[in-house]
C-alpha cells in the first residue's frame, strides 16, 4: 500500500482509531458547512434572492465575485495562522465566519448587506480547510492519512446534497433556509472546538516567517500549474452548466435536480484515499482527468436526454470532489514539512482559476457559443495529463497489498 506522505509524529504517540474517527467526522462536517453551504449555496438560491432585491446582472456578478475574493484572502491567512498558532484557531474562525456570513445573508435588507454576508461566508473555507492538512499529518496514523483526508474533503458533496432539496422546497422561504444553515454551522463549529486537539506551538512555529522557500521548490511547478488550470475548467462547468440547461431544455426542475445529483455524486469523494492507496496518485490522477474532461465536454451533446444530463452531473460531481482530494494529497506529499502552506497555495490557485474561468467564459461564449466552450474546457482538462505527479507517487509492486 502506498503512503504518499507520512506523519512526523512517533508511532508511539499516534492517537487511537476512535479519536481519528472523531477528527474525521468533525472535519467532514466543517467542510460541508463552509464549502458546501457557505460558499457554493448562494448560486442555488440566486433566483429568489435576485427577485427580492431586484438585482441587475452586473450586481449579481459583483456579489458572487466577493465570495471568491474573501476565499482567496482567507486561504493565506488560514495557512499562516495554522503554521503559527496551530490548526484549531483558523478552523474555528472559519466556522464562525460561515455562521456569521450566512446569518447576515438571512437578515440582509439591502444588496450591500447581502454582499457583506456573501463575502464573510466566502472566507470560511479559506480559513478552515487548509489547516486540516496539519491536523491530519499531526494527529492521524500515517497509514490512514489518505483515507481520513478523502472523507474530510467529501464534506463538500454532503453540503451541496443537503442544500439541493432545501432549494427545491424552500421557495420564498429562502431566508429560513439560510438561518438553518447558519445554526448548523454554529453547532458544527462548537463540535470542532471540542474535538480538535488544543494548540501546542513549537519553537519552529513561533519563529517562522513567510515560508517562500517551500513554495519555490521545483517539484511544486506541475502541481501549482495543474491546480490553476483545473480551477478554470471546473469553474466553467459550475458557472455555465445550469445556464446551458435553461437555454437548451424546457424543464424548470432539471437544474435543481442536476444540482442535487452533483452533490450526491460528490459524496463518493470519500473513497479517494482508497483509490490512491490502491492505484497510486499518478494513475488515479490520470483516470480523474479523463472523467472530469469527459463530463465537461459531453454535457452539450447529452443535454437532450435527461439521463445524459444527470450522467454528466454524476461524473463531474464525483470527479471534481475526488480530484480535489488528489490535489490535497499531492500537495501534502511535496510539502511534508509545512503541509498547510503547500495545501493552502494549491487550493488558492484552484480558486484563482475558478475566478478566471467565468470571466474568460463570458468573453468567449458570444464568439464561440456555450457548447463549444464546454468542448474546449474538456480538451483543456485532458491536457492536465501532461502535468501528472511524478512516478515516485505510484505504488511499487512491493507496496501493493
Amino acid at each position: 500500500m502506498t503512503r504518499p506522505f507520512t506523519s512526523s509524529s512517533p508511532a508511539g504517540l499516534e492517537p487511537p482509531l476512535l479519536k481519528a474517527r472523531g477528527l474525521t467526522a468533525a472535519g467532514l462536517a466543517i467542510v460541508a458547512a463552509t464549502y458546501g453551504l457557505a460558499r457554493y449555496c448562494f448560486g442555488l438560491f440566486l433566483p429568489d434572492i435576485r427577485a427580492q432585491f431586484h438585482l441587475a446582472t452586473e450586481t449579481v456578478g459583483l456579489i458572487a465575485g466577493s465570495s471568491y475574493i474573501g476565499y482567496l484572502a482567507a486561504t493565506f491567512i488560514g495557512s499562516w495562522l495554522s503554521t503559527t498558532y496551530g490548526p484549531r484557531l483558523p478552523i474555528i474562525l472559519g466556522g464562525l465566519a460561515a455562521t456569521l456570513g450566512m446569518g447576515i445573508i438571512a437578515l440582509s435588507t439591502t444588496p450591500l448587506i447581502l454582499a457583506a454576508g456573501v463575502f464573510i461566508a466566502g472566507t470560511s473555507p479559506g480559513l478552515s480547510y487548509p489547516p486540516f492538512s496539519d491536523v491530519i499529518v499531526r494527529h492521524t496514523e500515517s497509514s490512514r492519512q489518505n483515507t481520513v483526508y478523502a472523507w474530510i474533503n467529501s464534506g463538500t458533496g454532503f453540503g451541496v446534497a443537503i442544500a439541493g432539496p432545501l432549494a427545491l422546497y424552500a421557495g420564498q422561504d429562502w431566508r429560513l433556509a439560510w438561518f438553518a444553515f447558519a445554526a448548523l454551522a454554529l453547532m458544527i463549529t462548537v463540535w470542532n472546538l471540542i474535538v480538535l486537539p488544543p494548540p501546542q506551538p513549537t519553537r519552529r512555529q513561533r519563529s517562522i516567517g513567510v515560508p517562500t522557500h517551500v513554495l519555490m521548490r521545483r517539484e511544486n511547478g506541475p502541481l501549482f500549474t495543474a491546480a490553476l488550470i483545473f480551477g478554470v475548467v471546473t469553474a466553467i462547468y459550475w458557472t455555465y452548466a445550469v445556464e446551458l440547461l435553461h437555454t437548451l431544455t424546457d424543464d424548470p426542475q432539471a437544474p435543481i435536480l442536476f444540482w442535487i445529483i452533483l452533490g450526491v455524486a460528490g459524496i463518493s469523494g470519500c473513497f479517494a484515499g482508497g483509490v490512491v492507496d490502491r492505484w497510486g496518485l499518478r494513475r488515479a490522477y490520470f483516470a480523474l482527468v479523463i472523467l472530469v474532461g469527459l463530463a465537461v465536454a459531453s454535457l452539450p451533446l447529452l443535454i437532450q436526454a435527461p439521463a445524459g444530463i444527470y450522467f454528466s452531473a454524476a461524473c463531474f460531481g464525483s470527479g471534481f470532489i475526488v480530484m480535489t482530494a488528489l490535489f490535497g494529497i499531492w500537495s501534502m506529499g511535496v510539502c511534508r514539512d509545512m503541509p498547510s502552506i503547500g495545501f493552502g497555495m494549491t487550493f488558492f490557485l484552484i480558486s484563482l482559476g475558478q475566478g478566471v474561468g467565468p470571466v474568460l467564459g463570458g468573453y468567449l461564449i458570444p464568439v464561440f457559443g456555450e457548447p463549444n466552450l464546454f468542448l474546449a474546457a474538456g480538451l483543456l482538462c485532458f491536457s492536465l495529463a501532461s502535468l501528472a505527479p511524478g512516478k515516485s507517487y505510484a505504488p511499487t509492486n512491493s507496496e501493493q497489498a
